[in-house]
């Protein structure tokens, strides 16, 4: 994982898993693990700019991560 900035924001980069700038992020989780990272512009009720997914096998290890 890389990062650069863009003016004030870091422009987040993994090979294929880009994140637009962003000014606001929403996570969700299942008991300790991330599921879910909402990337927005604009604040809270801004736009969603990326929207990565995490899925885990049933020992809790990480074994995807998807943009969309």
């Amino acid at each position: 994982m890389a990062g650069i900035f863009s003016g004030t924001s870091p422009v987040i980069t993994m090979a294929g898993l880009n994140i637009p700038p962003h000014d606001y992020i929403t996570n969700t989780y299942v008991g300790t693990n991330l599921t879910q990272a909402v990337y927005k512009t604009g604040g809270s009720s801004g736009q969603t700019v990326a929207t990565l997914t995490m899925t885990y096998d049933g020992s809790n290890n990480l074994l995807t991560v998807a943009r969309t």
